[in-house]
């Protein structure tokens, strides 16, 4: 047993622990194909809440306001207490009047009124901008007469974009003067007005190496949690701190302590699974100025070099004193740990969305050289490689900006006069990947592999809309993480692409290759509810009604159960976003899915399989995304609404015979040896595979038509329509296609199956050159389809030729695991399910028989979610 040690002063805690079970282990286990999370052995729901203390956003707007909440401190601080004030990322004009804050239980003033009459000294006598000096790039901040209650004075902040799209934190807050107590109850009201509507938040904190928070309006934070364990979800993530400071300065875990504290005290039960950084502080930064990325444009200096062993060894060994102050101290209590770096924490370059490219550090450079050296034996090999006479593994550099933006060969990379650019994308790859493992293993260690290793990572989908090449964002190397032992948790939040109402909530990654591994995939479902606020990623798929709402939250849960996915709610906002009881209530629900699940485990081996190639994505080009967007990152879409099961797999799962389908979707099959395409035909033998944009076109010594027509079953030729647009030809038609799909753009290169037969030929190219083909060969039906995309009505022809059930024969959103299916319907009006079988069917979540199948009909509106079981 794992001991709790008092905390000074914090008896409290203690005594929570003690009342709690403690938990020995949390792990993954696999059983029957399906993974599960163990506590102590026994399998428990994957249903976590993720949220975090923080103020509820208060909204502001041109009409004149007098603002007014009650907090009560969540700390002591007597001495040195902040207020914060943060304004948004919207360019415009706030005025501020009349600021006060006063203990309720006293009468004392905590601010007294700040009217701003006096003119600036009364700003600055008390208050701070920041960030100062130059680094503020989008805000003044004066005070000005007139501007505020009663035509008096007020405090005018002027916000305007910043010159390079990045908004810096800012606010202006209260000199750390301030005293509260945490057994009394404080008042603050002010003046104010906003030109457009913003959301203002306000917070109380005591300003460390790391801020506690201590108060503000209230967010639900608390309350949240509450009704996540009335709903039977013990299971808590929330951001905590990294205390890093600098040598001879003691650590400061008083914020830590207290994030885990304000946690337990809301559900003494709670599993704590923290999330936390691990980029250095800014003394390290200036102290190894090295060792930060730099991109070939100008961008604020941000992240530590992936690559760099004195950023990983550094980095690893604050980690490692984290968790193990939090297993001393909470240990009974802690589920497992969550690191983060990089792009919003998730491990992916920093500013990959962005126009810039990075690499250009001295810390890139030394790492690369060192990849180089484990890749060519001597300088004539690389000399021999990159066709550079003058290129040593001593003096490589990173490639030229303009060597990386060339798109020579089109939206595919030339693999041999591009061998520089793939090495150093092959090299980002394998730094961010083996920086993730590294650090992995030392929370492994530091708990002695009692907990879960949770981890962002894997974003194969997602990241194939990059403008830049998916290769810039560092998540082409899953199956390092897959061979990594220490890493239980994979996750990403719901991909950003389809996940509005009446669609169809995809995942970012190849998750049932993560099942195969035997690790989890977590979706991060940061909806954003009727309750949200703020304008996060994903915002536009707001949804207004608690209706709405739900029919999101059971769509994705259900998802997750069906397939075996962990997922956690998240506040994204920290502003109360679940802070409702019907929401819970639905979670509640699920138990009645996600129960005979734990208890009679069931792999998710649908018959349709989606595949992705990393080798093959990591030789897209600068301009790849034109081919990728709309192939791999799009194509979601029409899989999702097709009207059956779809799972998303890596091809090496493939290729080894791990993936039982009757249809492969073959999206990125580009970059194969010969070995590879003989295991692929092995493999698929006997099923139908549609073979994707240019499949086999890639070879280690150019491009090969041979490979093309080996894979593909067709003769194929490169064309030039001046769209990549294909339109349904008669034969197609006659085949219920209807739509033009593709690119509305030239892609090159482009192919065409030259020897398709009118018969064969179901869309063309406006050239009349076939732009998709269906053959039957000895292996089975081979569907070439050139253009870069799919639609769901090519899909269902696909899955009749293979023998996949179709549970609808129109456009539905349909998730399916043994007796179970879950729809979310993309469209007006009754719905037409074929169940399969002749068996009664039943609403599962609220016990409605709904009639007998095979055939049923549903009355449904768009975005609805039914959970049924086939009895």
């Amino acid at each position: 047993m794992r001991l709790t040690t008092c905390i000074i002063g914090l008896t409290c805690v203690t005594a929570l622990a003690a009342s709690a079970p403690a938990a020995e282990t949390v792990r993954i286990e696999v059983a029957s194909g399906a993974p599960r999370i163990l506590v102590d052995g026994k399998p428990v729901r994957a249903r976590i809440f993720w949220g975090g203390p923080g103020s509820r956003s208060l909204p502001i707007g041109p009409q004149t306001q007098a603002l007014s909440f009650e907090f009560t401190p969540t700390e002591d601080e007597p001495a040195h207490a902040t207020m914060h004030l943060r304004f948004g990322h919207i360019p415009g004009d706030i005025y501020l009047d009349d600021i006060h804050v006063v203990d309720l239980n006293t009468g004392a003033d905590v601010i007294p009124i700040c009217n701003f009459d006096g003119g600036q000294a009364d700003f600055t006598r008390n208050w701070i901008i920041y960030p100062p000096g130059d680094t503020n790039t989008v805000a003044t901040v004066e005070v000005v007469p007139k501007g505020g209650k009663d035509n008096s004075a007020a405090l005018h902040v002027a916000l305007k974009a910043p010159p390079d799209g990045n908004w810096p934190d800012f606010h202006i807050y209260h000199r750390p003067c301030l005293s509260l107590n945490k057994e009394h109850r404080y008042c603050v009201t002010l003046w104010v007005r906003s030109t457009p509507e913003r959301d203002l938040a306000v917070a109380f904190y005591r300003p460390g190496h790391t801020f506690v928070f201590l108060g503000g309006p209230e967010n639900g934070f608390a309350d949240q949690i509450k009704m996540a364990a009335a709903a039977g979800v013990d299971f808590v993530s929330f951001p905590i701190g990294m205390p890093w400071p600098q040598p001879g300065e003691s650590v400061d875990w008083s914020s830590v302590d207290a994030a885990c504290r304000r946690v337990l005290k809301a559900n003494p039960k709670a599993l704590l699974l923290p999330r936390f950084g691990m980029e250095p502080p800014a003394w390290w930064q200036k102290a190894n100025p090295e060792e930060m990325m730099v991109w070939d444009k100008s961008i604020r200096p941000s992240g530590a070099v992936v690559g760099s062993p004195k950023y990983r060894h550094d980095a690893a060994q604050r980690l490692e004193a984290l968790v193990s102050h939090l297993e001393q101290q909470f240990g009974p209590h802690m589920a497992g740990y969550h690191p983060c770096g990089q792009n919003t924490g998730e491990w992916f370059y920093q500013d990959t969305w962005g126009p810039a490219l990075n690499g250009y550090s001295k810390g890139t450079e030394r790492a690369f050289r060192s990849w180089l050296k484990q890749q060519y034996p001597t300088d004539a090999a690389i000399q021999s490689a990159w066709r550079d006479p003058n290129a040593t593994l001593q003096s490589a550099t990173v490639p030229t900006p303009a060597a990386r933006r060339e798109a020579p060969a089109g939206t595919l990379c030339d693999p041999t006069a591009q061998c520089a650019v793939i090495d150093f994308a092959r090299f980002q790859q394998q730094a961010m990947a083996d920086c993730v493992c590294h650090f992995a293993h030392t929370v492994r260690q530091a708990t002695h592999g009692r907990n879960l290793v949770t981890f962002f990572y894997g974003y194969v989908f997602e990241f194939a809309a990059v403008r830049n090449g998916p290769a810039t964002a560092g998540h082409y190397a899953l199956r390092r993480l897959l061979e990594c032992p220490d890493i239980d948790l994979l996750c990403s939040p719901i991909s950003y692409f389809d996940r509005g109402l009446g669609q169809s909530a995809p995942a970012m990654t190849a998750a049932e290759s993560i099942a195969l591994a035997g690790k989890m995939w977590l979706y991060e479902d940061d909806t954003r509810t009727y309750l949200g606020t703020g304008k996060f990623p994903g915002w536009r798929d707001r949804v207004d009604t608690i209706e709405d709402t739900n029919a999101e939250l059971v769509r994705n849960t259900a998802q997750c159960a069906l397939r075996n996915l962990a997922t956690w709610w998240m506040d994204l906002g920290m502003s109360g976003w679940f802070n409702d009881p019907r929401m819970w209530a639905e979670m509640k629900r699920l138990n009645a899915l996600d129960q005979p699940l734990l208890e009679h485990p069931l792999a998710f081996q649908p018959s349709v399989a989606a595949v992705i190639d990393e080798p093959s994505m990591i030789r897209t080009s600068f301009n790849g995304y034109l081919a990728t967007s709309p192939g791999v990152y799009q194509v979601r879409c029409p899989l999702g609404r097709m009207g059956a099961p779809y799972g998303q797999y890596l091809l090496d799962d493939v290729t080894a015979g791990r993936v039982p389908a009757k249809l492969y979707v073959m999206l990125t099959a580009w970059y194969l040896s010969p070995q590879q395409r003989r295991q692929l035909l092995d493999a698929t033998r006997g099923t139908v595979r549609i073979w994707c944009y240019a499949p086999g076109y890639l070879q280690a010594q150019g491009a090969s038509f041979d490979a093309m027509a080996e894979l593909t079953g067709f003769r194929i030729k490169e064309v030039s329509p001046p769209k990549t647009l294909a339109e349904p030809t008669a034969s197609g038609k006659a085949l219920g296609l209807t739509q033009v799909f593709g690119a509305d753009a030239s892609v090159r290169p482009l192919f065409a199956a030259a020897d398709a037969t009118p018969e064969e030929t179901l869309a063309t190219y406006s050239d009349g050159s076939p732009a998709v083909a269906l053959r039957h060969t000895s292996d089975g039906w081979s569907l070439f389809v050139g253009p870069p995309g799919l639609t769901s009505e090519l899909l269902r022809l696909a899955a009749r030729k293979a023998g996949v059930h179709l549970f609808t024969q129109t456009d539905c959103n349909v998730y399916a695991n043994g007796p179970y299916l879950v729809i979310h319907t993309a469209e007006d009006g009754p719905l037409q399910i074929d169940t399969g079988h002749a068996a009664p069917v039943r609403d599962l979540l609220s016990g409605q028989s709904l009639g007998r199948g095979p055939n049923l009909t549903l009355d449904l509106g768009r975005g609805q979610t039914r959970v049924l079981q086939i009895q």
